[in-house]
């Protein structure tokens, strides 16, 4: 149990300090601005990793890219255990992450698998699902990320 502690504790160290890191988010738009704006599934590029779970930080257009949006409320299925990718428009670097259907019922923390943006590969975590960094009218759940 104590070693178990001590990897969860050494992976939430590592959130903030690991420097640039990329977000998986399903994004609701903020109460009352609900129409046009539709639900969203992002993953978003952080240069300063802590950035992106920082409520009050709000997310550069040029560091986000948009996976899938919805009118109903549903979200993106990252976990389907096929690879899957997206492009950031402000550098044109795509990352590309492959999360099995299997981490459903992991806690918080788990490790998911890698992820890469062609330059780098980095370690997926399977994130506590609570708010993040704000995303054009929209308050986004932290569901995975890479550090």
């Amino acid at each position: 149990m104590l070693s178990l502690k001590l990897i969860t504790g050494a992976v939430l160290l590592a959130r903030g300090v690991l420097g640039e890191g990329v977000h998986l988010f399903n994004c609701s738009p903020l109460s009352g601005d609900a129409w046009p704006y539709p639900y969203v599934s992002v993953a978003v590029y952080c240069a300063n990793d802590a950035d992106c779970s920082d409520v009050n930080h709000t997310i550069p257009n040029d560091d986000t890219c948009i996976v899938s949006t919805s009118t109903n409320g549903e979200f993106h299925q990252w976990a389907s255990g096929t690879e899957q990718s997206c492009t950031f428009p402000g550098s044109g670097v795509t990352f590309t992450w492959n999360i099995p259907t299997s981490v459903g019922s992991l806690p918080a923390y788990s490790y998911v698998g890698t992820g890469s943006n062609g330059f780098k590969t980095f370690a997926g975590f399977k994130d506590d699902g609570t708010n993040g960094a704000k995303y054009n009218f929209h308050s986004c759940s932290k569901r995975y990320y890479y550090v």
